[in-house]
């Protein structure tokens, strides 16, 4: 004997309706970073692109960053004619990023790649 499907209909369909905590909770569930937004999306039955509008609705259009950005290099003090007799330094780097919406990056000292990696990520609205 097969199994059958059946479904009962009664009076129209509506839609469901969500209150603006329900929409926040999840955009920001969708939207964690290593998380699927699609995922999200099919795991409460709604459709990805609503869980875009809804981010739209509540935090505005994603900028669209560039590519490139305009970097410069600039040395705090010019180097010395002379050659130390002591035992040189560390290297002492200043890293500063200027992004378009007005944020500012600026970290001295050494530099660990993976952390400019996932400064510039968070602050650029990127995946690292």
């Amino acid at each position: 004997m097969a199994i059958q499907r059946v479904e009962v209909i009664t009076g129209t369909e509506r839609r469901r309706q969500f209150t603006e905590e329900e929409k926040l909770r999840l955009v920001e569930d969708a939207f964690r970073p290593g998380v699927k937004a699609t995922e999200v999306a099919r795991h409460q039955g709604v459709d990805v692109s609503l869980l875009y509008r809804w981010r739209r609705q509540f935090f505005g259009p994603q900028p669209r960053l560039p590519a490139f950005l305009p970097i410069s290099v600039a040395m705090d003090e010019p180097p010395s004619a002379e050659p130390s007799r002591s035992a040189p330094a560390p290297p002492v780097g200043v890293v500063e990023i200027d992004f378009p919406a007005g944020a500012r990056l600026r970290i001295t000292g050494p530099v660990d790649p993976a952390v400019v990696t996932a400064a510039v990520a968070a602050l650029s609205g990127r995946p690292a």
